[in-house]
C-alpha cells in the first residue's frame, strides 16, 4: 500500500544498468538515483534480458524487465543499441516488446500518485504517452542522442510528432536536440541534461606528463573513431600521441585494422565500469570526442569534471560544455584534418577551466527541475 502523498515516477526506457558497475546507460541510473534521493519512488520498466529475472533492485530502485519473447530471443536490449538490434527478423519482436512495456507501465501508474516518464521518443516515450493516456495520467518524454537519427522516413516522423504532441511535458538533453524536437512537434521542448555522478568521477588533478589521448564510447560508426584514427595518422610520427579507446562494439576489428594500416598506436581497452573509467580519465593527457552526432556528449562533460582538456566535434551540447580555446577545442564532425590540427594545438592545461562549466550537472539541481515539472503537472 502506498503512503498518502507518495510521489511516484514510472520510467520507461530501452534499457537500464544492472548495477552501479554496468557501463550501459549509467546516466539513467544517475537520473533515477537523483529522483529517489529527492523523495520520489522510482520504478523502471524496460525490456527483459536473457540472463536476468523479471524484477530486481538496483541501488534501491525497482526495475521491471518485461518478457516479450522466449528467453533466448530477448536480446533487443542486450547491446545497449536497440536501434541497431531491431533489424531484420528481430524487428518482429518490437511490437510485443512495446505491448508488454505498455501493460507493465499501466499497472504501475495505477498504484498511487504517479506520472509516466519515457526516455527516447521510442520506445520509452511511446510507451509512456500511451500508458498515461489510458491511465488518465500525465507523461514526460525525454529526448536523447539517437532520437533524431531514428526519424528517417515519413512514418517515423509522423510517429515521433504524435508521441511528442501527446506528452504533457517534453524534455531534451541539449539545446540542439530541443530545437529538433520543436521542429518535429511544433511544441515547447525544455532542456534538461542528465546529471553526472561526481562521486565516481575523479577530482581535477595535475595533467600527467606521459598521459595518453583518451576516447570513450561504443565502437560504432557514429562515434567517429575512424575519423580520430585518420586524424592521428595525419600527425608527424614523432608527435603522434598514444591513443586509448575505452568501449566495446561492432567496429572493434575494423578499428584495429585501420590502426595497423595507418601505423597508429592504439589500445582498445574494452568496456569498463564507471568506477574504472575514472582511472582512465585521471591518467589521460587530453580527451577527444570525435562523434558524428550526439544528443548531449556525456564524455565531454565527464572529462571536463575531471579537469581534462577536450577536443570535440561541435555536435549535441558541445558548445554548452566546452569553452572553445579556453577549456578545449571544437571542430566540425567528420573532418580529420581539422581534428588533427586541433590535437596539435590543444593545451592540456586548459583542462583546469573545465570543472566550472559542468558544475550545474549535479543531482540536486536535476531533481529540483523534475520536482518543478511534477508540481506543474499536478496543479
Amino acid at each position: 500500500m502506498n503512503q498518502s502523498g507518495e510521489r511516484r515516477i514510472v520510467l520507461s526506457a530501452p534499457g537500464f544498468p544492472v548495477s552501479r558497475e554496468d557501463p550501459d546507460k549509467p546516466f539513467l541510473l544517475n537520473h533515477a538515483k537523483a529522483l529517489m534521493d529527492a523523495g520520489f519512488k522510482v520504478i523502471v520498466v524496460c525490456p527483459a534480458l536473457p540472463h536476468l529475472s523479471g524484477r530486481h533492485m538496483v541501488e534501491g530502485i525497482e526495475v521491471i524487465r518485461v518478457r516479450y519473447a522466449p528467453r533466448r530471443f530477448q536480446t533487443l536490449a542486450l547491446t545497449g543499441a536497440m536501434y541497431n538490434e531491431a533489424r531484420g527478423l528481430k524487428s518482429l519482436l518490437v511490437l510485443p516488446m512495446l505491448f508488454a512495456m505498455i501493460a507493465a507501465t499501466i499497472r504501475e501508474l495505477g498504484r498511487g500518485n504517479s506520472i509516466a516518464y519515457g526516455h527516447w521518443w521510442i520506445p520509452g516515450g511511446l510507451v509512456s504517452v500511451i500508458a498515461a493516456f489510458l491511465s488518465r495520467r500525465s507523461s514526460v518524454v525525454h529526448l536523447h542522442g539517437s532520437d533524431a537519427d531514428l526519424v528517417n522516413n515519413r512514418f517515423k516522423r509522423w510517429l515521433a510528432r504524435s508521441v511528442l504532441r501527446g506528452a504533457s511535458v517534453r524534455l531534451a538533453v541539449s539545446a540542439d536536440l530541443a530545437r529538433w524536437g520543436r521542429r518535429v512537434s511544433g511544441r515547447t521542448v525544455e532542456v534538461l541534461p542528465m546529471p553526472l555522478n561526481f562521486e565516481l568521477l575523479p577530482k581535477p588533478s595535475a595533467v600527467p606528463a606521459n598521459g595518453y589521448l583518451l576516447a570513450v564510447g561504443r565502437l560504432v560508426p557514429e562515434k567517429g573513431f575512424s575519423v580520430l584514427i585518420a586524424a592521428v595518422a595525419l600527425m608527424n610520427s614523432d608527435e603522434r600521441p598514444d591513443l586509448v579507446i575505452v568501449g566495446s562494439g561492432t567496429d572493434r576489428e575494423k578499428l584495429s585494422i585501420e590502426t595497423t594500416r595507418l601505423n597508429v598506436k592504439l589500445r582498445l581497452a574494452g568496456a569498463v565500469s564507471p568506477r574504472e573509467l575514472a582511472d582512465w580519465y585521471r591518467r589521460a593527457r587530453v580527451v577527444v570526442v570525435p562523434s558524428l552526432r550526439e544528443g548531449f556528449g556525456l564524455v565531454s562533460a565527464e572529462a571536463a569534471a575531471a579537469g581534462r582538456a577536450v577536443v570535440a566535434t561541435n555536435v549535441g551540447a558541445a558548445e554548452e560544455i566546452i569553452s572553445d580555446g579556453h577549456s578545449g577545442l571544437l571542430v566540425e564532425p567528420g573532418d580529420a584534418f581539422a581534428l588533427s590540427e586541433a590535437l596539435r594545438k590543444i593545451d592540456p592545461e586548459w583542462g583546469k577551466n573545465g570543472p566550472h562549466r559542468i558544475s550545474h550537472l549535479n543531482s540536486a539541481d536535476h531533481a529540483s527541475f523534475v520536482s518543478e515539472i511534477w508540481f506543474r503537472l499536478k496543479n
